[in-house]
């Protein structure tokens, strides 16, 4: 899937997205006229279903997003659409595969997208490239870190080979190298990546974008790791202000950064508001469905949580 880009304007992006799904549900259900059903001819192309899929993606709805995404790439097959279809329904099934946890299916996915990636466009298109960030994350997920820095540095080269080091469009790149230099434990890199690409964010996109304040709320995560409480405090308030202007207040799209934030209260032994932002995080998750996601949110609110002097007493969990 390509990487995200965040529109200035939330109403114009969220009207898109909803017409898009509007035309999509319209398109797989019958239509009805003097009460009787009336079967539509022709099922909706790969692309449109593609389309659909990608609108469930953008909030977070993988689950919804599967069966559109999976379709899309079984009717590419069956309608012998271009390798350049079949490979934008590979690479979006890998990030999907990826999200949902279904990480073998998703390398496998991934690389497959990229081989035919590899045939249909030049040795150095950026869409390669993203592909291979895709690969970087999956990997990462598994933990297979060297594989992962591999795929991220030839996405790198492929980058550079038409843009410069300080090019917008390297931002996406920069912060794939601060999340895996992060899982690695590497922290005084990770921070040096995020200082570079949240400054070329800030010129780009501006303090109050949407893209801005999930960066934030990563580099918050990583000065976590370094008990750096009152600059991921400083940055992780920021983050949550602009993403609840985003979302609304009780998305679940925000619960990673309300976790951030229960942290650095907690550290702060502000206990009480830790453990509501952990409930509030996890319910919103598990109302959601996704069970692989809520499992990943509880083991670090569990985390989280395990900092607790001996006479306080935490809020009941929110069940499994």
């Amino acid at each position: 899937m390509a990487r995200k880009e965040y529109p200035n304007n939330t109403s114009r992006k969220n009207r898109t997205l909803l017409f898009l799904l509007v035309c999509g549900i319209f398109l797989l259900s019958a239509a009805k006229v003097d009460g009787k059903k009336l079967q539509l001819k022709k099922t909706p192309s790969p692309r449109t279903l593609r389309a659909m899929a990608r609108v469930y993606m953008a909030y977070g709805e993988y689950q919804k997003a599967q069966p559109l995404a999976e379709q899309a790439l079984i009717s590419a097959k069956n309608e012998n659409a271009s390798d350049t279809e079949l490979c934008s329904c590979m690479t979006d099934l890998a990030y999907l595969y990826n999200e949902l946890g279904r990480l073998q299916d998703a390398e496998k996915m991934c690389i497959m997208g990229l081989r035919l990636q590899e045939k249909v466009y030049y040795e150095n298109h950026p869409y390669i490239a993203h592909t291979l960030t895709n690969l970087c994350s999956i990997y990462q997920a598994q933990g297979r870190y060297q594989k992962a820095k591999d795929a991220l540095n030839r996405a790198v080269t492929i980058m550079l080979d038409s843009h410069r080091e300080n090019d917008k469009a390297m931002i996406p790149f920069k912060v794939a190298f601060a999340k895996l230099l992060t899982a690695e434990g590497d922290f005084e890199k990770a921070d040096a990546y995020y200082q570079s690409a949240i400054a070329l964010i800030n010129k780009s996109y501006g303090p109050n974008h949407l893209y801005t304040a999930t960066v934030l709320a990563d580099i918050a995560k990583l000065y976590t790791l370094q008990q750096r409480y009152n600059e991921a405090e400083r940055l992780i308030n920021s983050s949550v202000a602009t993403q609840e202007k985003y979302y609304g207040p009780e998305n679940h799209l925000i619960a990673s950064s309300w976790l951030t934030k229960a942290e650095v209260c907690r550290a702060k032994k502000n206990y009480t508001e830790s453990d509501r932002l952990i409930e509030k995080a996890l319910s919103a998750v598990k109302k959601k469905g996704n069970a692989v996601i809520f499992a990943k949110m509880r083991q670090r609110a569990d985390k989280i949580r395990s900092v607790v002097p001996a006479a306080y007493t935490p809020v009941a969990k929110v069940g499994k």
